[in-house]
């Protein structure tokens, strides 16, 4: 939030926005400054552990999980920083085209995210339950399918660069006019932005419906198969053939959750 003041009005609003910083915005910056460390060791281990171990290079979605990860890390070094940045300068932040920059990254990365993760649990719905081939295995492929999702991101939070930018509002520190980060007063209605998350929202219940019934399945054949696995061993065994194709069996599906 920017205000309009004289030089000697400015020492003493620096003075009280610190101030209302330490009253009230401590917990909230302590809280994301949590989030971001955290979140950017554990996304770094991630992405290290994926692109260099062998052994996570069977697995299908080793690209949608890679990308996943540095769409995170994005969010821990860019976008949350900027919240603590905007939060502590809560009367003096000024620049409007950072605001509309971050806003802008703030929705890339909550709806790439939302579509890698669809992603990744339609390719385990579909290599676990139905057993197809792995079509999005490819290096190349996997690439293009996030480059794809993150690109399409990107388009769907063109219009955040014109709904938000900094706002005028009255306050009664000294009668001064400020400025702040969110939607524009123009664009405060159902007509513009009611549209908009309404569409997003929708998106948005979508990727989760089909995450949730998707490892909602999985779980069960999971189970399911344990189940069979188990009464196997209380079977007898009746020739060595048997038990040749009962391991051969027991190896596919074991490949198969893997995968």
């Amino acid at each position: 939030m920017a205000c309009n003041f004289t030089n000697g009005t400015n020492t003493s609003l620096n003075e009280i926005e610190y101030q209302e910083f330490l009253d009230s915005d401590i917990p909230a910056t302590i809280f994301l400054i949590f989030l971001s460390v955290v979140g950017t060791v554990g996304n770094i281990h991630t992405i290290l552990v994926y692109m260099l171990s062998p052994v996570m290079a069977k697995y299908s979605v080793r690209v949608f999980i890679i990308w996943l990860a540095f769409i995170d890390l994005t969010a821990c070094l860019f976008c949350m920083p900027f919240e603590i940045f905007d939060i502590r300068y809560d009367y003096t932040f000024s620049s409007d085209g950072a605001c509309k920059f971050f806003k802008y990254l703030n929705h890339i990365v909550t709806g790439a995210s939302s579509l890698l993760l669809t992603t990744i649990a339609i390719e385990r719905y579909q290599t676990i339950v139905k057993n197809l081939p792995i079509l999005i295995a490819n290096l190349k492929r996997s690439n293009v399918i996030s480059i794809v999702l993150v690109g399409l991101s990107m388009i769907l939070s063109i219009p955040v660069l014109i709904f938000y930018g900094l706002n005028e509002k009255e306050t009664n520190l000294f009668g001064l006019t400020c400025k702040d980060c969110r939607l524009l007063l123009k664009y405060q209605n159902i007509r513009h932005t009611g549209v908009y998350y309404s569409i997003t929202l929708l998106i948005g219940l979508v990727c989760v419906v089909l995450c949730i019934v998707s490892y909602g399945i999985i779980l069960c054949k999971i189970s399911t198969r344990k189940e069979w696995r188990k009464s196997l061993r209380k079977k007898p065994i009746p020739s060595g053939n048997s038990t040749s194709d009962i391991r051969s069996e027991t190896t596919q599906v074991i490949s198969t959750i893997q995968n």
